[in-house]
C-alpha cells in the first residue's frame, strides 16, 4: 500500500434539522413516567420506615 501523501479532512456539515431543548416522548407513554414516579416514592416510604426505626433505637440485622 501506498503511502498517503497528502493529510486528509473530515468536515462535519451542520444538521439542517433545528435542535429542540424539548427531550423526545418515550414511545411507552407516560407508562415509564409511572413506573419511575413509583419507584421514587417506594424508596421514599422504605427512607421514612429505616428513619423511624433508627429514631426507635430498633436493630433489624440478622
Amino acid at each position: 500500500m501506498r503511502q498517503q501523501t497528502k493529510p486528509f479532512i473530515v468536515e462535519r456539515k451542520p444538521s439542517r434539522k433545528s435542535k429542540s431543548d424539548a427531550p423526545k416522548p418515550s414511545i411507552w407513554g407516560r407508562l415509564d413516567a409511572d413506573i419511575a414516579q413509583g419507584l421514587q416514592d417506594q424508596r421514599d416510604g422504605d427512607q421514612q420506615v429505616m428513619d423511624h426505626a433508627a429514631a426507635a433505637g430498633s436493630d433489624d440485622r440478622a
